[in-house]
């Protein structure tokens, strides 16, 4: 049997579970043969397990197990050499163990679930503990799936084509969208694992503790000679990664029936410390449980402005502010926009 096998859920495609006809699972990345016919029958039960807790599989592509998650995404959407997909920057004390691409097959925009090869072997481990993690993490990128799909019904434009998001920074508007994406996934996934809860609040309470220093040592190193459009890339992925992290945490807590308010300590210290900050995330809080709850009916793209609205209020709050000469975006201090503007 090949390293790349096919599962058949339903040649008629009348089946009653939202799952596709068929999809590919590459294990090639395995040596033993025994290896990867245990992890490719694990991750169709897995698979079962997401389309009967309700998860919309339909536009799935397949899933490959890969060392490195983001090369594989890559070589599957064919993306130039050199070129990468604008993502979350690397979590501290966090490895990333999957993520969802989108594929053109024959004119239709399908997603394909990349895994890295320990969670396919977790998969196979007798412990409870190690097969929920697993069972949580192929219902996310499922449920990544099923909103991404969507999004790209409802917005056929927004894939493989220059985004039209008016007079806004197209790196951080995509990052609102992505804000979107996470909190999506994990609130239709968040039962699978309700104690990752802790996780992902300790992860938006570094993000927000980070976010200041690391974009003062942005502009730091500016001033030192290093040039504007990394730095402003790398801002702008600074701010709208801390949204990103919200993204994660009320996603969760709302898959849970929780709120903002049903935090632990620890953030409610950062939130004590950080008022302002607590505002925009209560604010963010009110917009993604709106998009929720208008998911089918939405008008248009802009409907992430809000989302991207608020992203630039936090970079206001640090005293930076974006500025756009001609087709040029820039992200600016006050005290240098004042100058500017005396000039």
């Amino acid at each position: 049997m090949g390293t790349v096998r096919e599962l058949i859920f339903d040649a008629t495609g009348k089946g009653k579970l939202p799952l596709p006809a068929r999809c590919t699972v590459d294990v090639s990345c395995f040596e033993q043969p025994e290896i990867q016919e245990a992890v490719t029958i694990t991750l169709e039960e897995n698979l079962y397990v997401a389309a009967y807790a309700g998860i919309d599989l339909t536009a799935l592509d397949g899933i490959t197990v890969a060392p490195d998650c983001r090369a594989a995404a890559c070589a599957l959407q064919n993306l130039p050499t050199g070129q990468v997909p604008l993502e979350v920057n690397p979590q501290p004390e966090s490895m990333e163990l999957a993520r969802t691409a989108a594929v053109r097959r024959d004119e239709q925009l399908l997603f394909h679930i990349v895994l890295r090869p320990g969670l396919g072997l977790m998969a196979l481990s007798p412990e409870k503990e190690m097969q929920r993690l697993v069972q949580a993490c192929i219902a996310h990128e499922a449920a990544h799936v099923e909103h991404e799909s969507h999004l790209y019904h409802m917005f056929p434009e927004s894939y493989g084509k220059p985004l039209e998001c008016g007079n806004r920074s197209r790196q951080t508007f995509l990052k609102a969208m992505d804000v979107w994406s996470e909190y999506a996934a994990c609130r239709s996934s968040a039962t699978f694992r309700p104690e990752a809860m802790e996780e992902f609040e300790g992860i938006l309470c570094r993000a927000i503790e980070d976010s200041r220093a690391a974009a003062m040592e942005q502009i730091k190193a500016h001033r030192e000679g290093r040039g504007a459009g990394e730095v402003f890339r790398e801002i702008q992925q600074i701010f709208g990664d801390v949204f990103i992290c919200a993204g994660y945490l009320l996603g969760h807590a709302h898959g849970l029936e929780l709120n903002l308010k049903d935090r632990t300590p620890r953030l409610g210290e950062v939130f004590r410390k950080n008022p302002a900050i607590e505002d925009l995330m209560t604010k963010l809080e009110r917009i993604l449980r709106e998009l929720w709850l208008q998911e089918y009916v939405w008008p248009s793209i802009k409907v992430f402005a809000p989302i991207y609205d608020l992203i630039c209020d936090m970079m206001n709050q640090c005293g930076l502010v974006f500025v756009r000469h001609k087709d040029e975006w820039r992200i600016m201090m006050y005290e240098d926009r004042e100058v500017n503007e005396k000039d």
